[in-house]
């Protein structure tokens, strides 16, 4: 736990297991190999928002499910599927938590639009445009999506044990 943005793990309760359960959850259905599982294995603050999102989107899925970790890959799927909301749930956590920490680790604001046609699908951009999220999300723009590239890619390489110190 000592590996991602302590403040974040706080704010949403993250505990050992739900790490775990989000580690299980990601090789489960996209495999050890995946990029989210790299990402979470990375920690800090951009595997801190690829770990809030997974630990988000599984706390839903297991209540409707308790034994879903121990379905195939298929049902797993057909599961997240069919419950689509849960991702959504989990995009409104993990896209304003990002915005947050590049703001906070560059000084430079960018837009919700931006970051997440930067970093996601045009389809999750679409669902988080169409949530009740109670943040403005305006239309990307390519210079803004351009600057978000940059953005994460600065953020993918902090080092987030000097925050802490």
């Amino acid at each position: 736990m000592t590996d991602f943005d302590h403040e974040a793990i706080e704010q949403h309760n993250v505990t050992a297991q739900d790490i775990d359960n989000a580690r299980r959850y990601v090789a489960l259905l996209q495999g050890t190999d995946s990029q989210t599982y790299a990402d979470i294995a990375g920690g800090c603050y951009y595997g801190s928002s690829a770990l809030l999102h997974e630990v988000i989107e599984l706390r839903i899925l297991l209540k409707r499910d308790r034994w879903l970790l121990f379905r195939s890959h298929q049902r797993v799927t057909r599961f997240l599927h069919d419950n689509e909301d849960a991702h959504v749930e989990a995009l409104k956590v993990e896209y304003p938590y990002l915005q947050r920490a590049i703001t906070e680790e560059s000084d430079e604001k960018i837009e919700l639009g931006d970051l997440m046609v930067a970093n996601t699908s045009r389809q999750d951009y679409e669902r988080l445009v169409e949530s009740d999220l109670q943040l403005p999300i305006f239309p990307p723009t390519r210079l803004g999506v351009r600057c978000a590239i940059d953005l994460l890619d600065r953020l993918k390489e902090c080092d987030c044990s000097r925050r802490e110190a």
